[in-house]
């Protein structure tokens, strides 16, 4: 059995300046991505979608917040090369890097993310050539008209999100009426490995009423739009290589233009921390030169004390030297006094050597105090030197080097996306030239045809290649047990399929997205089986687990058959053990049994401080 068609994906990464890369690893066979609700299961097949060329991007959550990349790595099933796709959440073109299997880089360049049916450097032209599918046809409408295949046609038939899982309506279909005939070419391109051949229909006597109208309007728009090229000044077949070119340099200028923003955004945060710290350092001076004030001024008072006291201990001395003498009022000898009432010079002179000796060791503490504080103010005056120094640095370095460069990097984005926005045009006028001489031949053509009426051009598969289609369903709804089992049919009336003779849309939501699955991996296994062209991948989001109200009681019949059946254990233990060749990645709610046989990837999401919360790794916040 071929195993050389289409890819397998390794990874998916989720990047953002200054945020944790969010990444989910795969390996090739089955995949299972597990846990409650808004832990960030869709966002990621919608991420996935959207590296591979989707045109709008995720829906916004609040967990993304600050992610601005998507990457989105897969292996060659052929040449085992790894393909590298970055690709903005805002949009616009995919960097491509090639490795090869010894993660050696072999190519590197910018694709773009619309497909082009003559250009295979872009995301659709990479994905279709991988698949084997590129430069394949499908039909667009009933009278024939063709387009080339896009990957985007293919994606329909490999990615499903949740609301599809479960739709009314056949899988390969979107409901769109205008899109109708093209689905089901693709369909029948990947049941038959066969494209939309060339189909001649006879015009109507409608569409050749006016025809030469019509040629001489769309020849005076032909020669307009041919003026307006030639205004621009651009070669047309220069035109792809400068656009590369451009972008190639636009994408530079980006680069630098971030890297400085971060370079920035860093040295402002050094600059924050240095003027607080200088600030800081500054009050703190202000702060020890008024206590170093205050302090002098009380060792001053001290010192004016110490004098004071010192000159009553001498006064008391000198009061002991003068001779006694009678009592001037009585006349009475000294010594005849009460001792209690004569004056004791000595006590005042203990008194002043006491408050001598409390003062002087007051000033001995004062006088640390002031030396300490004179070392603070000294270290302070070096840290404040050196915070200036630092922040008149991170200022030089801002204006001299960053902010040069940053006006650098916007005057040559400007200049590039100018240059840009003018190839654009140019590039929108060669394609409405092209558009226009289609048309003109088309014009050409119906005058040049017989005016007879034809019917309109159908195409079918034959019973037989859709048998065999329905037989692998089949297949795969045994091997998931699928309770009661009959025969299971394609219907060309109903596009869809009838299962044990009943029409699969006829099911309550939990069956139509379990039939839904088996219509896509039976897909799969049916190419892989007969060696035809496909992605080799399939992506299916809540397969098993359609919504259900939380009292169990309300639970449908047919879910309840389904669980008494088995048929989760069935289908992941079928898959695991490799019921169909390729890699089948399942985003649900429960996780798939502990014990089953096989080998399979699985990754849970918590949404609870233990273990991995969700995608993008929010938890909430403790109390």
């Amino acid at each position: 059995m071929s195993n050389e068609y289409g890819f397998y994906i390794q990874s998916l990464v989720l990047k953002g300046p200054r945020k944790q890369d969010a990444e989910l690893r795969f390996e090739d066979g089955l995949n299972v991505v597990s846990g409650a609700s808004d832990t960030g299961k869709s966002y990621a097949l919608s991420c996935i979608d959207f590296a591979f060329g989707a045109g709008e991007p995720p829906s916004p959550i609040p967990e993304a917040s600050g992610y601005d990349t998507v990457c989105l790595s897969i292996i060659a099933r052929k040449s085992k090369d790894r393909y590298l796709f970055n690709r903005g959440l805002a949009g616009g073109d995919i960097k491509l890097t090639r490795f090869n299997s010894s993660n050696a880089v072999q190519d590197e360049k910018t694709i773009s993310a619309k497909h082009s049916p003559t250009d295979p450097d872009t995301i659709s032209g990479v994905l279709l050539g991988l698949a084997a599918l590129y430069g394949k046809q499908v039909r667009t409408n009933k009278q024939g008209k063709r387009r080339s295949l896009s990957f985007r046609d293919l994606a329909f038939l490999s990615l499903v999100d949740e609301e599809r899982i479960i739709a009314k309506r056949p899988p390969q279909l979107s409901g769109s009426y205008i899109d109708k005939t093209v689905e089901g070419e693709v369909f029948r391109l990947l049941v038959t490995g066969q494209d939309s051949g060339v189909a001649h229909a006879v015009p109507t006597k409608k569409q050749t009423v006016g025809v030469e109208a019509k040629m001489e309007l769309i020849g005076a728009m032909i020669m307009d739009a041919e003026a307006r090229l030639k205004a621009t000044g651009i070669s047309a077949d220069a035109l792809e290589t400068e656009l590369n070119a451009i972008e190639k340099h636009r994408n530079a200028a980006l680069a630098e233009y971030e890297g400085v923003r971060l370079q920035i955004t860093e040295i402002e945060s050094q600059l924050g921390q240095h003027t607080q710290i200088l600030r800081q350092a500054n009050a703190r001076q202000s702060v020890i030169q008024t206590l170093e004030n205050r302090f002098t001024l009380l060792d001053q008072h001290y010192n004016a004390d110490t004098i004071r006291l010192a000159a009553i201990e001498e006064s008391g001395r000198m009061l002991d030297l003068i001779p006694s003498k009678p009592c001037p009022v009585c006349g009475s000898p000294p010594d005849q006094h009460k001792p209690d009432e004569q004056f004791q010079p000595e006590c005042v002179e203990a008194s002043a050597r006491a408050e001598t000796v409390k003062i002087r060791e007051l000033r001995k503490d004062l006088a640390k105090v002031l030396t300490e504080l004179a070392q603070e103010k000294s270290g302070l005056t070096e840290k404040a030197q050196f915070a200036k120094n630092q922040v008149e640095q991170i200022q030089a370095t801002l204006q001299r080097q960053l902010m040069p460069r940053v006006k650098e990097s916007l005057v040559t984005l400007q200049a590039q996306t100018a240059r840009r926005d003018t190839l654009l045009k140019a590039k929108g006028i060669l394609d409405q030239l092209a558009e226009l001489r289609e048309h003109e031949s088309e014009f050409a053509a119906l005058a040049a045809k017989p005016k007879t009426t034809v019917s309109e051009v159908t195409s079918k598969s034959s019973t037989a290649e859709m048998d065999e289609f329905a037989e692998s369903v089949q297949k795969i709804l045994a091997a998931w047990k699928y309770p009661g089992l009959g025969r299971v049919v394609f219907s060309e009336d109903d596009q869809d399929l009838v299962i044990s003779g009943q029409p699969r849309i006829s099911h309550g939501k939990g069956v139509r997205a379990l039939t839904c699955a088996a219509f896509i991996v039976g897909l799969l296994h049916h190419c892989k089986s007969k060696q035809l062209a496909h992605p080799s991948l399939v992506v299916l989001d809540s397969p098993l687990v359609a919504y259900r109200e939380p009292d169990s009681a309300v639970e449908g019949a047919e879910d309840q058959q389904l669980r008494k059946a088995g048929v989760k254990e069935a289908f992941y233990e079928s898959l695991a053990q490799g019921l169909v060749e390729g890699q089948v990645i399942v985003f649900e709610n429960e996780d798939p049994p502990t014990n089953m046989a096989g080998k399979s990837t699985r990754t849970h999401f918590s949404k609870n401080t233990t273990g991995r919360y969700g995608f993008l790794e929010q938890r909430p916040l403790t109390p």
